[in-house]
């Protein structure tokens, strides 16, 4: 993007000239938008590309479109240099074979280069507006039949090629459907999923594969069909087996993805024409022609004589609703009091629906798994793992209810459960804060909750999160770096954390102790901190600190879902933060400053050639060092001197 006000001022001085040439050259009213006539001054910056459709037609089988592209303040844009044109039709439902769905018919491609070569006729009318005729007939193909009575769809793909003047130009996607005689809209369509869908989680679909070209998932469906792509490559194929084995709470509901949207109008459909090379894609095991796990299909003509779509759409989102149910009965609030002796007293109410404490013995018998994570310092908790050269003590950990038992050292008092922790290392500042982590895991057969057996169902509860001291205001960590609503935007509201290993965690504003701006509770993952020490290790030999297990996990097991933008997970950065942190364990006995630590998560050393390990270590980092001498440099490292990260920009420096 252009960012210097003299080439700026170049590029409106070019544009200028642009528009006298054209209106000597027959321009009269110089109106926007009329094809030869000026369009105005062309955008002197570009963010996004924006485009409008203005005829399409196919002509004795040669496709052709008029567009015009404009900038996000609605600019026109002169001067693309490259771009890909593709054609397209459609198949309606069941002309196939009943039973069948609608399909693309990918009919191939041309890629336009201004400064090279050209396949078709490609017109920059100077203005903003373009046209471009195929070179290809679509009659002459010899895999796919041209028929002009159904739909038929051109898409572009504009590269990120640079105007002729420098503007820097992003990758962009574009599709027109019509009907091919007149243009107009087709009476039918196949937009199943919306872009917007995807981007909950992928932020940006054009991350996600085929280096940033594609970022509109309706270029995805057109282009991974029959004939275009290999068997099990199709999008309805493709696309479910790659989701189905993420551990993701949004996918136990179609619906995550296939949502009523206005870019969307056949969203339904994924319950309305069920086939067996979709329904197979998630339930892979099946095989419907050999009658596999399911009585023989020979084709998708009988599929929705059973599967009608009422059946079909509670069967697929049944579970987030009970889920829901389940966790919506009953809540926790807890207390926890310092004593004089280091010692704290944990108090845990469980409440009903409506939050009022109810007797803890009255659903006792339902309780597959109530526990206690306690330690001390928020904001850098001072216990961890097991002895070791950073503490000298171990987290606390309590299971006050285990299959309907009340554990040792637990008793009922009016109704709530009491527990009394160990000595805790009560120190001053931070230290003088203790906190405790309690999830809950409730025995339930669909909606209603149940008295526990050896192999009853379970589900996670919402966490709760105690503060305590033993003398004045406990401190708390600090939530305003991650929203847990951030998380939920791929892992569902509903998403257990941890469940199995711990009973789960489900974050809710039960955890909350925090406002934003508009008064609206804060659920941050402050309560992660309770187990996610600086101390310790974890897969690969990996820190354990929240600050090094987050990225590392979305990093590295995510598919790099969060690694083009740190907006996905980050409403702000705290840097301030780092000033109450210390040394954080990085591999088995080694340890690193906090800053270097956390960058370093992601950016492994190795693969930053500007700051090998030798320079982070000239500005004051400890890399997989010895503890003390790590510690002791914690608040040395000058990182912030020169750099300044945001959310939006986190390689962003002083100037």
């Amino acid at each position: 993007m252009m960012n210097a006000q003299t080439t700026k001022i170049a590029l409106l001085l070019a544009a200028s000239a642009v528009t006298m040439a054209l209106t000597g050259c027959g321009g009269s009213d110089g109106n926007d938008g009329n094809p030869g006539e000026p369009g105005g001054e062309p955008a002197p910056a570009i963010q996004t590309l924006n485009f409008t459709f203005d005829k399409s037609v196919v002509t004795n089988g040669v496709p052709s479109v008029e567009f015009t592209v404009t900038n996000e303040d609605d600019l026109p844009v002169v001067g693309l240099q490259k771009m890909r044109f593709a054609a397209a039709q459609l198949i309606p439902q069941g002309a196939t074979g009943a039973g069948n769905a609608s399909q693309w018919q990918y009919f191939g491609d041309e890629t336009c280069d201004v400064a090279a070569t050209c396949p078709g006729t490609f017109v920059d009318k100077k203005n903003g507006h373009y046209s471009y005729t195929f070179n290809m007939n679509l009659t002459a193909n010899a895999k796919i039949t041209y028929n002009d009575q159904l739909a038929q769809r051109v898409l572009i793909r504009a590269y990120n090629t640079p105007l002729p003047d420098g503007t820097q130009v992003p990758n962009s996607n574009a599709f027109v459907d019509f009907t091919a005689d007149t243009g107009a809209a087709p009476t039918y369509s196949r937009k199943i999923v919306a872009t917007e869908s995807c981007n909950t989680c992928h932020q940006d679909l054009a991350n996600v594969k085929h280096g940033g070209a594609y970022s509109d998932v309706n270029y995805c469906a057109t282009c991974h069909t029959a004939g275009k792509v290999s068997v099990g490559k199709e999008f309805n194929v493709l696309v479910h087996a790659k989701h189905k084995d993420l551990t993701l709470g949004s996918l136990e509901s179609c619906q995550s993805c296939h949502a009523a949207n206005d870019a969307a109008p056949d969203w339904a459909n994924w319950s309305r024409i069920p086939t067996a090379a979709t329904c197979g894609s998630c339930h892979s095991t099946v095989d419907f022609a050999a009658g596999k796990g399911h009585s023989q299909q020979l084709d998708n003509s009988n599929c929705i004589a059973c599967h009608n779509s009422d059946w079909t759409a509670e069967l697929h989102s049944g579970k987030t609703a009970d889920k829901k149910a389940v966790i919506a009965q009953l809540g926790m609030q807890a207390t926890l009091l310092g004593q004089a002796d280091d010692t704290a007293i944990l108090t845990v109410s469980i409440l009903d629906k409506d939050g009022n404490a109810i007797d803890a013995a009255t659903v006792q018998d339902k309780i597959k798994r109530l526990e206690s994570v306690t330690n001390v310092g928020p904001n850098f908790p001072i216990m961890g793992y097991n002895t070791s050269p950073s503490n000298s003590v171990a987290k606390i950990s309590k299971d006050l209810v285990k299959d309907g038992t009340l554990q040792d050292g637990v008793t009922l008092v009016d109704g709530k459960l009491v527990f009394t922790t160990p000595a805790l290392p009560f120190g001053t500042g931070d230290a003088n804060t203790a906190f405790t982590f309690i999830g809950m895991e409730m025995c339930s057969t669909s909606t209603s909750l149940t008295a526990c057996t050896a192999d009853s169902a379970t589900t996670s509860m919402k966490a709760e999160l105690a503060f305590g001291t033993k003398s004045g205001t406990p401190s708390m960590r600090h939530v305003n770096s991650v929203n847990f609503s951030t998380c939920q935007n791929c892992h569902s509201e509903t998403f257990a954390i941890h469940k199995g290993y711990h009973s789960g965690f489900v974050m809710t504003e039960q955890v909350s102790h925090a406002k934003d701006a508009n008064g609206k509770a804060i659920v941050g993952v402050d309560g992660c901190v309770t187990c996610h020490t600086p101390d310790g290790t974890g897969y690969s030999g990996n820190g354990m600190a929240i600050e090094i297990r987050a990225h590392k996990t979305h990093y590295e097991k995510a598919y790099n879902i969060a690694a083009e933008t740190c907006t996905q997970c980050h409403n702000d950065f705290n840097l301030e933060a780092f000033k109450v942190k210390g040394a954080l364990a990085t591999a088995a006995g080694k340890y690193t400053t906090p800053i270097a630590a956390t960058c370093t998560s992601c950016h492994a050393v190795t693969d930053m050639k500007a700051h090998s390990k030798a320079v982070l270590e000239n500005f004051g980092a400890i890399i997989d060092g010895d503890f003390t001498q790590a510690n002791q440099a914690a608040q040395s490292e000058t990182c912030f001197y020169c750099h300044k990260p945001t959310p939006t920009d986190h390689t962003q420096v002083k100037m």
